[in-house]
């Protein structure tokens, strides 16, 4: 008999408990409870006419909150308040930074500041500096004529731009003639002349020149004089020692008319000229 009322007792506890547990379930889950109820028309499926209580039950008022990515649709409870809160005023200052405002602000004042200013000031500040074109020293051989009729030699120095053919450069600044600064100068070299190649080769330096440079026409010594002008010129360089001249890209043995001819057939050198 004393098992059996112990075993009654645990029995009722068990229920007592499970009712609890159901009673506490219930209030925690009122609302979801009433709200299902009244929105499933539970009571009329069943046959029966819905409770007035339910049928007067209103759901709590919610709350629509932004976070700044989504919306979320809560229920307003102080923790989760405060939690949006917080959110909204993070994202506000990721979104609306001082320094971001600052820089936008500048870039409209320079943009404005460019539009205020003359054209031809903005077109200056764009140009670029010229570059400095790098020259290199070379020395020509012009001549000079005294009282007398005799060919002097005259060598003077001028700059030209540094280039991979010096030589070239050289021979055709020497064919210009004399600048201004260039005094007591002249050339023999008739006008019109022009180098239209150049090669060095053991020391020869093979010059073609155009079919001016052929005739001179004014005597034996104008001959001897133009040619020196070229042999001084070109042996300036350590890589020459002689020049060949070549007419129209032919070798001749002589240049010059009938009555005034000189011979080119072979190198000439500085002591061709001594």
């Amino acid at each position: 008999m004393g098992g059996n009322k112990q075993k009654t007792g645990l029995l009722i506890s068990c229920w007592i408990l499970l009712a609890l547990v159901l009673v506490i379930f219930f209030f925690v889950k009122k609302d979801a409870i009433f709200s299902n109820l009244k929105n499933t028309n539970f009571f009329e499926r069943i046959g029966q006419k819905t409770p007035e209580f339910i049928e007067n039950y209103k759901e709590p008022e919610t709350k629509k909150e932004s976070n700044g990515l989504l919306d979320i649709e809560i229920t307003p409870g102080p923790a989760e308040i405060g939690s949006i809160t917080e959110v909204a005023e993070v994202n506000n200052t990721e979104h609306e930074s001082p320094v971001q405002e600052i820089k936008i602000e500048k870039q409209v004042e320079e943009k404005i500041e460019d539009k205020q200013k003359p054209a031809d000031q903005v077109t200056e500040q764009k140009k670029e500096e010229p570059k400095s074109v790098a020259k290199s020293k070379v020395n020509l051989c012009f001549v000079n004529v005294d009282s007398d009729g005799k060919v002097i030699r005259r060598i003077t120095t001028r700059e030209i731009p540094k280039s991979n053919a010096p030589l070239t450069n050289s021979i055709k600044a020497l064919l210009n003639g004399p600048e201004s600064g260039d005094k007591n100068c002249m050339s023999l070299i008739p006008a019109g002349t022009r180098l239209l190649g150049a090669s060095v080769k053991n020391g020869i330096a093979t010059l073609n020149f155009s079919e001016e440079f052929e005739f001179n026409g004014i005597s034996a010594d104008s001959y001897r004089a133009q040619l020196m002008q070229i042999v001084y010129t070109a042996t300036e360089f350590s890589t020459v020692d002689s020049v060949q001249f070549l007419i129209e890209g032919q070798r001749k043995d002589y240049m010059g008319s009938e009555e005034l001819q000189i011979w080119i057939g072979s190198p000439y050198s500085r002591s061709n000229f001594q």
